[in-house]
């Protein structure tokens, strides 16, 4: 059965060197884990609401324990901030019941997988700024703005 936590440790450390923000309690066992990377920093969850424009923006961004104790408005402000102006790939690691799949599709982020665990589980959900969008097909010249079908049809 794979561990949440070593999934995360293990990309924070494939993405090293690069400057990761955790986002959890003190006492969560993933800060620990990433205490040896060289540009590592921790913040809880209610301390990065309130004082958000301390953070220069960071190449990864992690959130572990720290959804299942906010209320729903300040997790998806968490989760939205950390989207928009402080990581630029985002892995977050919360209870599929509380957050399910479809509130953090609204959110830009996207299921990885699940990690069953006694009384519950937990989904790992991914959000990248260069690749969060796909672009459509009909997003082409070959639908729209082909100059070479300018004189063919009348639009």
């Amino acid at each position: 059965m794979p561990d949440s936590l070593q999934d995360l440790q293990r990309i924070a450390v494939e993405l090293a060197p690069c400057s990761t923000l955790l986002v959890a309690p003190p006492e969560h066992p993933l800060t620990e884990r990433l205490a040896g990377l060289s540009e590592f920093r921790r913040i809880d969850a209610r301390g990065l609401l309130a004082e958000p424009d301390e953070l220069p923006r960071q190449r990864l961004g992690l959130v572990a324990g720290a959804l299942e104790h906010l209320p729903a408005s300040e997790g998806e402000a968490l989760l939205a901030l950390l989207r928009d102006r402080l990581a630029e790939t985002l892995y977050c690691l919360a209870e599929p019941a509380q957050w399910p799949a479809a509130r953090m599709l609204a959110l830009g982020l996207r299921p990885l997988g699940t990690y069953p665990q006694v009384g519950g589980g937990m989904a790992l959900y991914h959000f990248d700024l260069y690749d969060y969008k796909r672009t459509p097909d009909w997003l082409n010249p070959r639908h729209w703005a082909n100059p070479e079908l300018w004189d063919k049809h009348r639009w």
